[in-house]
């Protein structure tokens, strides 16, 4: 049906895909996975004819056999939707807030196939039926910002389909979502492109998604194809070092493995073309087939390293004990009283000085409003919060200055919480302010010790934020937190929006800043597998209570509540 005939995309000299080939059948389901970079989201715009205006796109194109020219944008329009659809990472910025879900479905249907319109809102509620909405038809008169991540994802799979498409590519369309919500969205697209014997292509680097939705996979790294094969061959016996350090580098669920076992490390790309591994299927040429398999040894700059060293008890550092809180939703009309979300209700809990308490849930089960009030940001309505034995909200203002340098925060996003006009030597300092006794050559050597701890050097203090990749800006950010030598440091997700091996690094460096300084950390995450890989302690969380709280191998052997083991169920090894 599609084929790519030698792609390749270029932007001035950089080569960003390289020489790629590959066949899409009628109804077969393809994951491509890579990390940022590796060409994925251009390959797939590429065939879509919705490449970058500044790339030059060479090869062929080609849509049920016939070429179809890069710059014939009255082919590409007369294609997208009607033969081509996608679904885009971040549904809240691809649906137009302005209208109504019914609206914004029915919009292609009316305006390019001419339904009546009559016609296209039964087609919308047929369609929000078919990607299992609940409650399709109040849906049909609520904005975007009414629904639920999952749900306008739903959305975005119904418009995506309401031209009846024969190939839909999704990009990244889980990546936003908690994981009980991602599996039921990867499932979703799976049983589409059964029934509709549609043609699926996954793009990803989500592995565990990949291999729900897909039976065909595509490795890229550096713009080349790395490997290529049935997507249950490739996983369970990956051939490519790449392929292999990617399997090795995601956090997994496994109680087999050692407390604190650093995770494989995957080096920089290297200026040279990778080697391919592709199997028979995909390729056509059972001499390509175990092209590398003689190479078995682990990948290039891999390496494990166990720490099996002692941890001293202590008493606690942190104490929350009977918190609550609650908000005060916004009305859906004027005549509407206001509800009150109750988002933490009577939640205990106990940290160690050196040790990792996880905090797991789904978005609005309220773990990060219990962080906001153990930073204090924001009091609880009952209850109290100790930090190394005072109430964190009975202090005077200078007590409470003194406080917060001895806990910092990481946030999720590490780019919004540098300030792009400034040298992230500046907002690394930042903190420091609040000491006037210090001068400024010791905040220079305090924000070069601390980049040197993240291992980055101390003279790309002088650098902007643009300037990093998303896994040193992390590092930045995490530099930011331990420049103060906190006691604490709270991580509201801390590696949700990073690529696998940029994942592993970030967890081997908290646990390494850990055991080097004694920090004591509660790293918050709807990612079961980053806290089991983390935590001493865990905690569950679901709409606003703490369901379940123990040690984490004991939780994670012997869940008590439905809610741990749905959860569990998604991120096993």
């Amino acid at each position: 049906m599609l084929e790519l005939r030698n792609l390749s995309i270029r932007f001035g000299d950089n080569t960003a895909v390289r020489d790629l080939s590959v066949r899409i059948k009628k109804g077969q389901r393809i994951g491509l996975v890579g990390e940022s970079g590796s060409g994925k989201s251009l390959t797939a715009f590429s065939m879509i004819g919705m490449a970058p205006e500044c790339a030059t796109v060479t090869g062929e194109i080609l849509f049920d056999g016939q070429n179809i020219p890069a710059a014939s944008d009255t082919t590409w329009r007369r294609l997208r939707g009607r033969d081509i659809a996608m679904v885009f990472q971040e549904p809240l910025s691809s649906l137009n807030p302005l209208k109504k879900v019914g609206q914004i479905i029915a919009e292609p249907m009316i305006r390019l196939d001419g339904m009546a319109r009559s016609k296209a809102k039964a087609r919308v509620l047929t369609l929000l039926e078919e990607v299992r909405m609940p409650d399709p038809a109040s849906k049909i008169n609520q904005y975007p910002h009414q629904l639920s991540g999952g749900q306008r994802q739903r959305v975005l799979i119904a418009l995506a389909l309401a031209r009846n498409p024969r190939m839909l590519i999704a990009d990244e369309p889980t990546s936003a979502l908690d994981a009980s919500v991602a599996a039921q969205v990867v499932d979703l697209l799976a049983r589409l492109s059964q029934e509709r014997d549609m043609a699926l292509v996954f793009i990803s680097h989500d592995l565990e998604s990949v291999a729900r939705a897909t039976t065909d996979l595509l490795v890229m790294y550096r713009g080349d194809i790395v490997e290529r094969g049935a997507t249950t061959e490739v996983l369970n016996a990956p051939e490519h070092p790449y392929t292999r350090a990617l399997m090795a580098a995601r956090p997994v669920i496994d109680l087999s493995r050692p407390d604190r076992m650093r995770f494989p490390t995957i080096p920089d790309p290297i200026s040279v073309k990778p080697e391919i591994s592709e199997r028979s299927r995909l390729s056509g040429d059972p001499a390509k087939r175990n092209k590398t398999a003689s190479d078995r040894t682990p990948a290039a700059g891999l390496t494990l390293q166990d720490n099996c060293g002692p941890r001293h008890a202590s008493a606690p550092l942190l104490s929350v004990e009977k918190v609550s809180r609650s908000f005060k939703q916004q009305r859906q009309s004027i005549f509407e009283p206001r509800k009150t979300l109750r988002a933490v209700r009577d939640a205990t809990l106990l940290v160690e000085s050196g040790k990792t308490l996880g905090i797991v849930g789904e978005s609005g089960s309220g773990k990060s409003t219990l962080a906001r009030m153990i930073m204090g940001f924001d009091q609880p309505e009952t209850g109290q919060i100790l930090f190394m034995g005072k109430n964190v909200y009975a202090q005077s203002a200078g007590e409470m200055r003194q406080m917060r340098s001895n806990i910092q925060m990481v946030f999720q996003d590490p780019y919004g919480s540098l300030d792009p006009r400034k040298p992230v030597g500046w907002s690394i300092a930042e903190p420091l302010l609040m000491d006037r006794t210090m001068d400024q050559s010791a905040r220079d050597r305090l924000v070069h010790d601390a980049l040197e701890q993240v291992g980055l050097p101390g003279s790309v203090a002088q650098r902007y934020p643009h300037e990093f990749s998303g896994g040193q800006r992390q590092r930045i950010a995490i530099a930011r937190a331990i420049v103060t030598r906190p006691n604490l440091i709270v991580a509201d997700e801390p590696v949700s929006a990073l690529d696998v091996s940029i994942q592993a690094q970030v967890l081997n460096l908290l646990m390494d800043l850990q055991e080097d300084i004694g920090l004591a950390l509660v790293v918050i995450s709807h990612d079961l597998a980053v806290i089991a890989s983390l935590s001493d302690d865990i905690i569950v969380m679901q709409s606003g209570y703490i369901v379940e709280a123990g040690k984490t191998r004991s939780v994670l052997a012997n869940p008590k509540h439905a809610y741990t083991r749905e959860l569990l169920s998604h991120r096993t090894a």
